[in-house]
C-alpha cells in the first residue's frame, strides 16, 4: 500500500514525547467529531490545519502520541487531512488507535536527519516495505504488517468489519 504527500515537521520543542494532550487539548474533547480539527494543537499551535499548507505527512520523533488513550488526538489529525505519520517511534496506545482509525504510520529511525523527509518534499511511502522515497533519497521503516494495511485502506477498522463481517472469524 502506497501513501503520497507533502511532509510537515514538528517544531523542535514538539518533536520527542509529542504527548496527546498536546495534539488534542482536553477542553475540545466533546466538540463534534467533524470539528475536532479545528481544535488540533489548539494551545501550541493554533491554526494547526493552515500551517500544514496543505501537507499530509506529519514527521516527528520519539514517542510521538504518548499519554492519554484519547482516540480524538488521531480523529484531529485526519480532519487536518494528515494521512500519514512518520516517527521514530509511537505511545504503544497512539500507534493502534492511529491504524484502527484508518491513520497510516511508520516508524522510522533517524526522522530528523533524512534527506528524504526535508520538510515541504513531496514522499511516497510503501507501508509493505517501510520505504520512504522523495526527492531527496530514501529512508528505510519498519513495514507495517498486511492485516494492519487492510484496516488502513478500509479506513479503519469498523469500515473493515462493516465490509467483511467475516474479518474476525
Amino acid at each position: 500500500m502506497i501513501v503520497r504527500g507533502v511532509v510537515w515537521h514538528l517544531p523542535s520543542e514538539l518533536w520527542d514525547d509529542l504527548n496527546t494532550d498536546v495534539i488534542l487539548p482536553s477542553p475540545y474533547l466533546r466538540v463534534p467529531e467533524p470539528e475536532l480539527g479545528d481544535y488540533a494543537f489548539q494551545n501550541h499551535l493554533p491554526g494547526f490545519t493552515e500551517r500544514l499548507d496543505g501537507a499530509s505527512v506529519v514527521l516527528g520523533g520519539t514517542n510521538f502520541g504518548c499519554g492519554s488513550s484519547r482516540e480524538q488526538a488521531v480523529k484531529a489529525l485526519l480532519q487536518c487531512g494528515v494521512t500519514l505519520v512518520v516517527a521514530e517511534s509511537f505511545g504503544s496506545i497512539f500507534f493502534r488507535n492511529g491504524l484502527n482509525l484508518g491513520l497510516a504510520l511508520i516508524r522510522l529511525p533517524g526522522t530528523r536527519s533524512q534527506p528524504a523527509l526535508a520538510a515541504g518534499a513531496e514522499v511516497s511511502a510503501d507501508l509493505s516495505t517501510g520505504i520512504v522515497t522523495g526527492v531527496g533519497g530514501t529512508a528505510e521503516g519498519q513495514p507495517l504488517p498486511k492485516t494492519m494495511m487492510n484496516i488502513i485502506r478500509a479506513g479503519g477498522i469498523l469500515p473493515l468489519v462493516r465490509e467483511n463481517p467475516l474479518v474476525l472469524g
